[in-house]
């Protein structure tokens, strides 16, 4: 787990401009790669790495790398390296380190591109090939590790964070009003958009070819559903999902330094604890003073209990927590509304002080279907199929209950009014509606012109996974934006941002391929989701581990903008502050805190929203 950084231009370069350019982009990236630093250039590129030492701990894993007229900076971790070097030495390559980096290295010498189809991991790397003068930047399938890319004056510059390219390219850059406007509507960015006019991600599963004919995007990989698991009797299907996933946990346990797991009180970090034994660590943040809607404490210490491990509980207090939360936005390249990067940073400084890898459940929501708005996916035909009157009559009766989250019962309330809102969508529709932070009509009223449109973006991944069900449509839609463009850069960037290389087992891809060849049922039940992985660890795991509704990874977010939160959360809500983020000057936020203080709406998403794109922007005025 590293940093990388870089600028080519096969015409040729200006070094005297870029060089203090890319020691500066090394430097933002020193979160990312504590134990190294080094450069490497010739006339027409040069590459730039922070090392994080995982695997062959000595000077023998420096990088960039260097062979057969190949560079490389690289970023990840390749589970299956060892297999593949062996099969490389059979073709003839010899090798000086036991890293991964030189693998990949060997491996393009023989495979070129179609050495991507071969790996097994999460990466982001860029390979200079100073014989045909290409350089190629590759991601990996899901979108675990992050790169960013731009084209400038001074030739085509990439780095793993948008402040390092900033650095490179030598200006903060503008904003980019629809990738604002994406921000509004999904509280984050989604691929292949930046926040920045100008600046793309590599798509996952994209690979990026730059020669003197320009830049080319093309698409490396695409889940599909596995031929084998298509053919599984129901019987066979839970055995199937518990091998592939005790195969993807300990692919995912080579390190040479003090490795972690993640366990809340759910079932996926169980899952994945369970696979990797008792000799592994578990780890649980709880907050202090909170209701108990919060508390998971009590759970993990039942499932660690049951599985044998050394569990060590963190207890935050609100304080505490409330004093990480400019690290926490420090931490974040890119404005990212989902206030769980908040715990997520704790959980990872504290696992810090004791391992430099964890294992988390991450991927098993999209995967297996474990969201609500899964369930919600049952229920919306049955909804439907009420009169036209019935339905309006019980949505205007919910509509007038007051929701929070201060119990189960005034969340089940804020659940239900979010369900009888978009049950009667359409596929698409419904599925945008409930991803959503903010509607069409409020982010509108804020960006000054029409929204950002979450309904297309849905419709187009929901077409290409060719599905039948609504169930199969949204798992595959979520895989595409939910987990590239929230998940996977909330557990990337908070466990950076503690030097913390995080690992997730359920997105291995063929367990993901798997999951995409189960019928909907397999996955989601009446109030039952990720059936088949909860079938699959059924007599490894607590009986209430596994009966437990879904709980997601929260913080008491209304309880601090009313509390300890308050000033910082009135000031990022009044028109000036708004008009500072580019916006119009509204008293729609105002109204959101209002609203949340009455405990008329749950708004403390949407004001959470405004602040973090308040606080990034506050942090774009620093000099570069």
């Amino acid at each position: 787990m590293c940093g990388i950084a870089g600028v080519v231009d096969p015409a040729g370069l200006d070094g005297d401009t870029l060089a203090p350019r890319l020691d500066a982009a090394l430097q933002r990236l020193s979160h990312r790669g504590p134990d190294g630093s080094g450069t490497w250039s010739d006339a027409r590129c040069m590459l730039g790495h922070r090392r994080l030492s995982i695997v062959d701990l000595s000077e023998a894993g420096r990088q960039p790398m260097l062979r057969g007229g190949l560079a490389v900076s690289f970023n990840g971790m390749i589970y299956n390296y060892r297999d593949l070097r062996q099969q490389l030495e059979e073709r003839g390559e010899r090798f000086s380190s036991d890293t991964d980096t030189e693998v990949i290295l060997a491996g393009w010498c023989q495979y070129g591109p179609d050495l991507l189809l071969r790996l097994d991991g999460m990466f982001a790397f860029a390979i200079w090939d100073a014989g045909e003068r290409q350089l190629w930047l590759a991601r990996d399938r899901f979108g675990k590790k992050p790169l960013l890319w731009s084209k400038t004056p001074d030739g085509v510059v990439f780095a793993s964070d948008l402040r390092a390219l900033q650095q490179l390219m030598g200006t903060r850059g503008e904003i980019d009003p629809e990738a604002l406007s994406a921000y509004l509507s999904l509280k984050y960015v989604p691929e292949p958009l930046s926040i920045l006019k100008g600046v793309a991600k590599v798509a996952p599963g994209h690979v990026v070819r730059i020669d003197r004919d320009g830049a080319v995007s093309r698409r490396w990989y695409q889940a599909k559903p596995d031929d084998i698991a298509a053919r599984l009797a129901p019987q066979d299907r839970a055995p199937y999902i518990r091998h592939l996933v005790e195969e993807a946990v300990q692919a995912r346990m080579v390190a040479d330094v003090p490795l972690g797991a993640f366990l809340s009180g759910g079932i996926d970090s169980a899952v994945v604890a369970a696979a990797a034994g008792p000799g592994v660590r578990t780890f649980t943040v709880g907050f202090e003073g909170v209701a108990a809607y919060y508390e998971e404490r009590p759970q993990a210490r039942e499932t660690a209990r049951h599985l044998g491990t050394e569990h060590v509980e963190i207890a935050v207090d609100a304080a505490e927590a409330i004093g990480a939360i400019d690290r926490v936005f420090d931490g974040l390249d890119e404005p990212f509304g989902d206030s769980s990067a908040v715990p997520a940073y704790i959980v990872s400084r504290e696992i810090r002080r004791h391992a430099t890898v964890a294992l988390s459940g991450d991927g098993g929501d999209e995967v297996f279907g474990g969201y609500r708005r899964h369930q919600g996916e049952l229920y919306a035909g049955r909804w439907s199929a009420l009169p036209l009157g019935l339905r309006r009559g019980a949505k205007g009766l919910i509509d007038l209950m007051p929701e929070s989250k201060d119990s189960w019962l005034s969340e089940r309330l804020r659940r239900l009014r979010r369900f009888a809102a978009a049950a009667s969508f359409s596929d698409a529709q419904r599925q945008a509606q409930w991803i959503r932070a903010l509607d069409e009509a409020e982010v509108a009223g804020l960006a000054g012109s029409p929204a950002y449109d979450v309904a297309d973006l849905v419709a187009r991944w929901q077409r290409e996974s060719g599905a039948a069900s609504s169930i199969d449509k949204t798992l595959y839609a979520d895989l595409n934006i939910v987990l590239p463009g929230d998940m996977l850069p909330k557990v990337d960037r908070m466990g950076m941002a503690n030097a913390l290389e995080v690992r997730s087992p359920l997105l291995d891809h063929r367990l993901v391929e798997a999951a995409l060849a189960f019928p909907p049922e397999a996955k989601v039940a009446p109030g039952r989701g990720k059936a088949v992985l909860r079938d699959a660890f059924a007599d490894r795991l607590p009986a209430g581990v596994l009966a437990r509704p879904k709980k997601g990874f929260e913080i008491p977010v209304a309880q601090w903008l009313l509390g300890p939160l308050r000033e910082m959360a009135e000031e990022a809500v009044t028109p000036s502050a708004l008009a500072f983020m580019g916006l119009e000057e509204s008293d729609l936020g105002r109204q959101w805190l209002s609203d949340l203080q009455a405990k008329r709406r749950d708004t403390a998403e949407r004001v959470w929203v405004l602040l973090s794109l308040w606080q990034w922007m506050h942090r774009q005025q620093q000099p570069l």
